[in-house]
């Protein structure tokens, strides 16, 4: 590195500095420049887009209260194709599978759970989106798929409903056991939680009542 040893030599250096590399330099901050102001228009996008999609949801929900009318189809279709990928779409598919679900077609409930599943990136929706997956499945008496989807490690408020739900599916297969025990440790759960265990005493109940007959 040179040192230079007086005002004029500083300044001379500058000005050869400046020659052959003043223009890089100014277009190193207009990108730079360029770079906040993109990005500050890229966030103002992004907030109207994250608006526009929570509106969109909001009339879905409300179409939701309408049981049977098409359009809460037509408005999870449009949050769906018009924010892909976004938490809001993963909420349209969710609630296009339960219409699929209500209309009889199960295949198609579990190719949008499935999809919902790949685009979701909140834990506590993907229990939920599991926990409704396996439904499908056991509905389709595909009961080791439903297993399967169950046997990821599930959070405290989902304890009780995934062991439930392998209790009723352990119960279809004949497995009187494994359902019992299944049963077992759902109640435990739901009990630690403070939820209502009457349907889950039912069910063991009536467990103890079909394997003694």
């Amino acid at each position: 590195m040179v040192i230079h040893s007086s005002e004029e030599e500083q300044v001379e250096a500058l000005k050869a500095w400046w020659a052959e590399n003043g223009r890089s330099a100014i277009f190193g901050v207009v990108l730079g420049l360029g770079a906040i102001f993109g990005y500050r228009a890229w966030q103002a996008h992004e907030v109207a887009q994250a608006e526009a999609a929570s509106a969109l949801y909001q009339q879905v929900l409300m179409a939701s209260q309408q049981p049977g009318s098409d359009e809460i189809r037509r408005q999870a279709e449009a949050l769906v194709q018009q924010y892909p990928g976004s938490t809001y779409a993963v909420f349209g598919n969710m609630l296009l599978a339960k219409a699929a679900v209500d209309a009889g077609d199960l295949e198609k409930a579990a190719t949008l759970l499935g999809t919902a599943l790949k685009e979701n990136k909140d834990d506590v929706v993907g229990l939920e989106l599991r926990l409704r997956m396996a439904q499908v499945q056991s509905a389709q008496d595909k009961h080791e798929d439903a297993l399967a989807t169950l046997s990821i490690a599930s959070g405290k408020d989902y304890l009780a409903a995934f062991d439930e739900l392998r209790g009723d599916i352990e119960g279809r297969r004949g497995n009187v056991d494994q359902a019992r025990a299944a049963y077992e440790r759902a109640l435990t759960a739901a009990r630690e939680a403070g939820t209502d265990v009457t349907i889950l005493e039912l069910k063991l109940d009536n467990l103890g009542r079909a394997q003694k007959s």
